[in-house]
């Protein structure tokens, strides 16, 4: 933590003042006029996204190395003009971009470990690869006639020629990224005002491995005019002097963002962050901050007239018919896609176990309406004759095709039908059936709010939590659930169509 010399010119609360209530509401409007005075020609520093670095980073270094292969090995490769090779080059780069942000390579958890950075970037990019020889043989082989798109050994070749320069650009952009990292070009500096319950919760969310890139400072609820939490029983927080010139705070720290993380915000004085909010450095309170940083809407801490108040929940007709578009020509297409891989299934389901391959059960959509959604029979015939229960690690009433069905997600894509049918969608809460609906709507507060929308094949829950099979589970997918109903845009859903690619490569969250 940093160390500042405190200073008795300071236009903060004097803390004799504060314990003994004799700060006036006229004293506190002139502190905050001195704070103003105290804090101009101070501005908010540029301070690079990291995300958004990396894609910059990517985008330079993959498309530099694709167009630099293609640009040495031009007479060879078999392209008749330039516009074949820049719209080849366009696809691979657009293609490993995507792919590459599917893998998860831009979530905060791999940008300070390489090795999984890495992983997760070859795995991207060899998917891409396989995917890239169809769309690129039957998409640019209509419009042009070259030999690098006739020749499917050849284009192949080439393909796997450019994943490998993308793949050398992509580790030489984390290697870069990296080091910035290191150098504290991304590390935010946040000044935390609290030292009770709520601070000590951000405090320990922000000392894992993956919050390595912000780093909090602490101050007492004296400097809201409050009494400094006191709890024996918790570890204490450090926090920096409560009497010191704001300028220097300011200055000394380069604070980025100010959170107000008070357990009890009543008979405080904010006028003294009016100052910071007027020189461009955001203020937020502790549930938004919260919800900003987590992904997730928490109810151990959310009050009702937060949500209630608070933007988003926007659902417009525009953003419902495009959604509905979307969903109809996506699920047709890859039902059309997969119909061979079905089949297979099918066959494989009939042979180990005898009986029906699909399987109906009954769920509770949009508005509490029950309706039936179809699977790949996973489990076997006589598997739920003493009850519904949840399904477990290692079930022994899954089968030996369900458990492979089960971990690559095969099981679901029958629910594409459901989707055509208007029943569900493919991004949104997942659907449960109605005896665990009635359960866990009694013991988890706001849980019918996921209703609102239609259920989906995927959602913002399933690419961020594990599979669950207790109530603790579902309170912590509502929380996810509650943020994308509250976020909800049609590029959004895009984002979590691709994001479902790295659950389903890495096998993450299937029982």
């Amino acid at each position: 933590m940093v160390e500042i010399a405190s200073s008795r010119s300071n236009p903060v609360l004097q803390a004799s003042d504060v314990w003994q209530g004799k700060q006036s509401n006229s004293a506190t409007m002139a502190n905050a006029t001195e704070t103003a005075n105290a804090m101009g020609g101070l501005r908010r520093r540029f301070l690079p996204r990291s995300r958004t670095t990396l894609l910059i980073l990517d985008l330079v270094l993959l498309g530099g190395t694709t167009m630099a292969l293609v640009d040495a090995l031009w007479s060879r490769l078999g392209f008749a003009s330039i516009w074949d090779a820049q719209a080849f080059i366009f696809c691979m780069i657009g293609g490993s971009m995507a792919f590459a942000f599917a893998a998860g390579c831009y979530r905060y958890d791999a940008f300070t470990n390489f090795s999984n950075a890495v992983t997760r970037l070859v795995v991207g990019l060899a998917v891409s690869a396989v995917c890239m020889v169809p769309i690129i043989h039957f998409g640019l082989g209509l419009f042009f006639h070259s030999l690098a798109f006739r020749s499917i050994s050849r284009e192949t070749t080439i393909i796997l020629l450019a994943e490998g320069a993308c793949v050398t650009g992509g580790i030489i952009s984390r290697i870069a990224f990296l080091s910035m990292a290191r150098r504290h070009w991304f590390r935010r500096s946040i000044l935390v005002i609290g030292t009770g319950e709520r601070a000590r919760y951000l405090r320990d969310i922000f000392s894992r491995s993956d919050r390595c890139l912000a780093e909090l400072h602490f101050l007492g609820e004296n400097y809201l005019g409050g009494v400094r939490h006191r709890d024996v029983a918790a570890e204490p927080i450090e926090t920096l002097p409560e009497l010191l010139p704001i300028k220097q705070l300011e200055k000394e720290l380069q604070i980025d963002q100010v959170v107000i993380a008070v357990d009890n915000p009543s008979h405080l004085y904010f006028d003294h962050l009016l100052p910071w909010k007027a020189n461009g450095i955001p203020v937020f309170d502790f549930s938004s901050f919260l919800e900003r940083e987590t992904g997730r809407v928490d109810l151990t801490w959310t009050e009702s007239d937060w949500l209630l108040y608070s933007e988003g929940f926007r659902f417009g007709y525009l953003d419902l018919t495009v959604k509905r578009t979307m969903d109809i020509l996506i699920s047709a297409t890859f039902l059309l896609l997969t119909l061979p891989t079905l089949l297979i299934v099918a066959a494989a389901i009939m042979i180990e176990d005898f009986g029906p391959i699909f399987y109906s059960q009954e769920r509770v959509g949009q508005n509490g309406d029950s309706f039936w959604i179809l699977k790949f029979r996973t489990m076997r015939v006589d598997a739920e004759k003493f009850g519904a229960v949840w399904a477990s690690e290692n079930d022994p009433r899954i089968t030996r095709v369900g458990r492979i069905l089960r971990r690559t997600r095969i099981d679901e894509i029958p629910q594409l039908i459901n989707v055509l049918r208007g029943d569900m969608a493919i991004v949104g809460p997942r659907p449960e059936r109605p005896v665990f609906v009635e359960k866990l709507s009694g013991e988890i507060r706001l849980y019918k709010l996921r209703h609102s929308v239609k259920a989906g094949v995927t959602g913002w829950a399933q690419i961020n939590y594990p599979y669950g099979a207790s109530v603790e589970d579902a309170r912590n997918k509502l929380e996810y659930d509650l943020y994308y109903l509250k976020h909800f845009s049609v590029l959004r859903d895009l984002s979590i169509m691709l994001q479902t690619f790295r659950v389903l490569i890495f096998a993450q969250g299937g029982r």
